[in-house]
């Protein structure tokens, strides 16, 4: 089935600098908000899926995350009111794609994604941050060893529009960029 389609997916795109050779990484992704690598070389992307469907991805060579195929949202259409006519397939491996960690269903407006030092907290231990538009949340995840699934993940409240979060090393801080027309920012520190 994947080889018959013309893929309009965006990619991630492996670039040598050097000889500025270039080739596709993975394909099959609907539109990737955040990235870390993790301390083990692993690859997570965040990405928005369309009306439910929001994904985090462990990003591998060569593999093909489904869009615009298989996706467990839907489109903003009135066809979303007939549950019988789905527009995307609602498996990604059945039909050899490669399924997302986590689904978000409904959608949160996923934004960025963060790895957490160890010594930001000592109850935060091997711990990612991922941000929400929708939501208005950070939610604290731990990933299983493989980082083929969420172990644990805690929902952290804002009720604003958050952009952007980033580790502030030197202060043991969380920085915090919400989206609204101020600009405004936030700071979270560990209690001592």
């Amino acid at each position: 089935f994947q080889e018959n389609y013309n893929d309009a997916s965006c990619k991630f795109i492996l670039i040598d600098f050097e000889n500025k050779n270039f080739e596709i990484f993975s394909s099959g992704h609907r539109n990737p908000q955040g990235l870390v690598v993790t301390k083990e070389n692993i690859i997570i992307s965040t990405e928005h899926g369309s009306r439910g469907g929001d994904e985090i991805n462990k990003i591998e060579f060569k593999k093909h995350y489904g869009w615009p195929i298989s996706s467990y949202g839907e489109e903003y259409v009135d066809s979303f009111k007939n549950e019988e006519n789905f527009t995307y397939l609602k498996s990604h491996s059945k039909y050899g794609f490669q399924e997302p960690i986590y689904s978000f269903v409904p959608s949160i407006g996923i934004s960025q994604i963060i790895e957490l030092p160890n010594s930001f907290h000592k109850r935060w231990q091997d711990n990612f941050l991922v941000s929400s538009l929708i939501d208005g949340s950070i939610y604290r995840i731990k990933f299983n060893d493989d980082y083929t699934s969420i172990l644990t993940m805690e929902k952290i409240e804002f009720q604003k529009r958050i952009r952007d979060i980033n580790y502030l090393k030197k202060t043991k801080s969380i920085l915090v960029a919400f989206e609204n027309e101020k600009g405004t920012l936030g700071i979270i520190s560990a209690k001592k």
